[in-house]
């Protein structure tokens, strides 16, 4: 049946609208999301300058905590790196002032260099004691037994110390005799590196070791059989203070006479480290 006028009217209006209706529809669905991805891509600026931020923060954080500990170190260096810088700079040298004590002078130790050295050491701590008083209380044992064998010096001096024979006594009675000045003040640093001497030195505090006449190596060892074993001695062993150092030489006291005497660093240490490497600090 053929559409009326009115129909065809309705039918066209119709249309209008709902191509309005659309129209209106696809440009606002258009705006919001322009407007999402407005908000989206500002979401993601912000995240990445979020992201940004926490990567570079630690970094800041640690630059200013190193800046900080390398000022602090550098402002407040413990005595330890003190020592650690002065041993760096071989070119300077360290010598301490302390008294000598000579054991030939009257009244005489003929074999008493350990003691002597002691006597060294404690006037240095400001405790004066004669080197006849440490001799008098330094525990001894005989030269040889009544068995055939033969005094161990680390037991206690053997033999004759005053007028002799003799041959002498190592670190460990030394160390025992000096603790009932010190008490714990004592530390025994046998067996360590030449360098902790050293840096006992560097921070103002003499060194007793045990070395040969010279301070330099020998090759007269003997074999002793003592009640402990047997060992091997020299009746070359010396006993001394450091007092010093620098880039080429050991300082010591030699309780012979001489104050500071000059050694060869390098023969030096093969000595000390021939007799066992045994040495003690009083703080």
């Amino acid at each position: 049946m053929p559409l009326t006028k009115n129909t065809r009217r309705k039918i066209v209006v119709a249309t209008f609208l709902m191509a309005a209706i659309f129209f209106t529809f696809s440009l606002l669905k258009s705006q919001l999301a322009v407007s999402d991805n407005t908000a989206d891509s500002g979401k993601r600026r912000s995240a990445e300058s979020t992201v940004d931020t926490e990567q570079d923060f630690p970094h800041q954080e640690q630059g200013h905590l190193l800046l900080a500990i390398k000022e602090n170190q550098d402002s407040l260096p413990d005595e330890t790196l003190k020592a650690e810088r002065k041993l760096k700079e071989t070119n300077e040298k360290i010598l301490l002032d302390v008294p000598l004590i000579n054991q030939m002078e009257h009244p005489k130790l003929h074999n008493g260099c350990e003691v002597t050295s002691l006597s060294m050491m404690l006037a240095f701590k400001g405790i004066p004691v004669s080197k006849n008083e440490l001799a008098a209380k330094i525990k001894r044992v005989p030269m040889k037994y009544g068995n055939g064998l033969r005094g161990n010096p680390n037991e206690g001096f053997v033999g004759d110390m005053e007028e002799g024979p003799g041959l002498g006594v190592y670190a460990g009675p030394v160390i025992d005799l000096a603790r009932q000045y010190v008490g714990d003040r004592v530390e025994d640093l046998t067996g360590q590196p030449f360098d902790r001497l050293l840096d006992e030195v560097a921070n103002g505090n003499p060194v007793w070791i045990i070395s040969t006449t010279n301070f330099v190596p020998v090759a007269n060892f003997k074999t002793w059989n003592t009640p402990q074993g047997a060992m091997e001695i020299t009746f070359n062993m010396h006993s001394g203070v450091i007092t010093g150092f620098d880039g080429h030489y050991i300082y010591v006291n030699n309780p012979y006479g001489m104050k500071n005497q000059r050694v060869e660093r390098e023969k030096f240490i093969q000595a000390w480290e021939q007799m066992g490497s045994q040495a003690f600090v009083i703080y």
